[in-house]
């Protein structure tokens, strides 16, 4: 069992978001007994259609990556991808906090407000909203890097670069789950060398783990624990 967490919410804006940025460490703590809940706040493929068509309802592909990666409990609102800049905060940062009230966690992982996607910047705000201090349960806020938005915002010069602080070691088995569960995304998934591929998320995991000397790991930037 986890020494600090026992009940996690991951909060991400777009399915597939909560994989890429931290899949091996949500396998990896379900195994150890952690009751783990995922809010996706978009349910759709959108942006990528100029004229509407063609838009794809990720639902059923958000669902099972949970599965795989062992998520008890997943909720998908229906916002629409890369339009989360339309809609009020008010009306963001509810949702997210409603899922707190209901899900009672004591961990909460979200994306991080380095990254270039706007979707991310405002998901990541509304759930540091929804797990500030007196208003709940949250011990812990943690963001997690999603190559392809993570490192993009750092190519591109933003102000902000995300700064780990924080690193899970993977097994293995957590990293061939993670790369399962991008499998059901279908085209989400795309070839090497692009860093959404399975050699990316590999490449990336060896890497972060080289950082603290093991084989496999995760990064994170806690933004707020206590202990």
């Amino acid at each position: 069992m986890h020494t600090v967490t026992r009940r996690l919410l991951v909060v991400g804006a777009h399915g597939d978001d909560e994989t890429l940025g931290a899949g091996g460490t949500i396998a990896r703590l379900a195994d150890e007994g952690v009751t783990v809940s995922l809010c996706i706040l978009t349910n759709d493929d959108g942006s990528r259609s100029v004229s509407g068509a063609g838009v794809v309802n990720r639902t059923a592909a958000i669902e099972l990556a949970a599965k795989t990666l062992g998520v008890d409990r997943v909720r998908v609102h229906e916002f629409g991808d890369n339009r989360l800049d339309t809609v009020s905060h008010l009306d963001i940062n509810r949702v997210v906090e409603q899922e707190v009230r209901e899900f009672e966690p004591d961990t909460v992982f979200t994306t991080s407000m380095c990254d270039l996607s706007t979707d991310h910047a405002l998901v990541s705000r509304a759930a540091r909203v929804a797990g500030r201090p007196g208003k709940g349960p949250v011990r812990e806020v943690r963001t997690f890097e999603i190559r392809s938005a993570t490192d993009v915002g750092e190519a591109s010069g933003l102000p902000v670069a995300f700064r780990p602080n924080c690193w899970q070691v993977l097994e293995e088995t957590h990293l061939e789950r993670k790369i399962e569960a991008l499998r059901a995304y279908g085209k989400e998934l795309e070839p090497w060398p692009n860093p959404r591929s399975e050699r990316g998320v590999r490449a990336l995991a060896e890497y972060r783990g080289s950082q603290i000397s093991v084989g496999l790991a995760e990064a994170f930037e806690i933004v707020r624990t206590v202990r």
